[in-house]
């Protein structure tokens, strides 16, 4: 991700006192995504990831160390949190929120297309953590639900062209009809895409960055995981892969019938988030060292071939 703050030497000696981690051996900026600023972080003892939090106010950082402490402890593979000499697991560093996660080993298949041994595992390991969640005492709406979707779009509408304020309009009213509250759900990952998942061989070994989890239907974490692994150049759906996706799953977690028929319309919901948070990175842009924004076309691609088919 972007790194929008450089970290003093001294500052971050402060900072690790704190941990028993050892001497610092090495920090590296990580350049991907947009939303913190991430470093890895060698030490004595082991490699861990440091993430400077930018727009997450700190009352809202705990939930999602929670709920990846939670899922690990369950079997998931996901970045744990490393905790203070006193227990805590969020701190401050240069002014602003600041924790410590292990960082997995593996590497993502960002920059090529999925393989259907690939595209299973995902299927399987995305039903196993939505059942993993399933207790979890925490209750955190999705942040960037169907409610943000509206209110982005709104500040949006005057940045946009007269065929994407159409667009955009006639799929906010759209989606408004489709029940979510009344699916199976819980917490979901909500931005699983492939630069978040990580392989050694034919075995996931890491699921990272959860800062977007939330409760919501699982359907719509699969539909986020179909659009971004499963999809063409032109934005239309690989059939092949999306079924090989559908079926792991499946074969983990059952799907209700109340779930049938709601397949594409919740691409669309995903595609919409997506595309929106591009747009938004795109018209309202922050300062930052290292900057990585993502192309809107892509999703508005992917939208407008997922309205196809409902």
């Amino acid at each position: 991700m972007a790194v929008y703050t450089e970290i003093p030497a001294a500052d971050l000696q402060v900072f690790l006192a704190d941990y028993d981690l050892g001497s610092l051996e090495r920090i590296e900026g990580i350049c991907a995504g947009t939303e913190n600023s991430n470093f890895f972080l060698d030490t004595s003892t082991g490699r861990f990831v440091l993430t400077l939090f930018e727009r997450l106010p700190a009352t809202e950082i705990p939930y999602y160390l929670h709920v990846t402490e939670w899922l690990s402890r369950r079997g998931i593979p996901c970045p744990a949190p490393v905790h203070a000499r006193h227990g805590e697991i969020l701190g401050t560093l240069c002014g602003k929120p600041a924790a410590i996660v292990q960082r997995l080993p593996g590497q993502s298949i960002e920059g090529r297309a999925p393989r259907e041994n690939e595209i299973a595992a995902l299927g399987r390991l995305l039903a196993r953590m939505h059942l993993a969640g399933q207790g979890f005492p925490e209750e955190h709406p999705n942040p960037a639900g169907l409610q943000w979707c509206q209110e982005i779009g709104r500040r949006l509408i005057p940045k946009l062209s007269p065929a994407e304020r159409e667009l955009l309009v006639d799929e906010r009213e759209a989606q408004k009809q489709w029940p979510r509250d009344k699916l199976p759900g819980g917490v979901i990952h909500a931005d699983l895409f492939p630069d978040n998942v990580l392989f050694e061989g034919e075995e996931i070994t890491g699921t990272i960055d959860y800062y977007y989890a939330g409760d919501d239907a699982w359907l719509y974490d699969l539909a986020v995981v179909a659009n971004s692994w499963c999809s063409q150049p032109d934005g239309s759906l690989d059939k092949g892969l999306a079924a090989v996706l559908w079926q792991a799953y499946e074969s983990v977690r059952p799907f209700e019938r109340r779930e049938h028929g709601l397949w594409f319309p919740y691409m669309r919901a995903a595609a919409l988030r997506f595309w929106l948070l591009r747009l938004e990175a795109q018209h309202f842009p922050r300062a930052g060292q290292l900057t990585a924004l993502r192309d809107p076309e892509e999703y508005r691609r992917i939208l407008l071939q997922r309205r196809e088919f409902c």
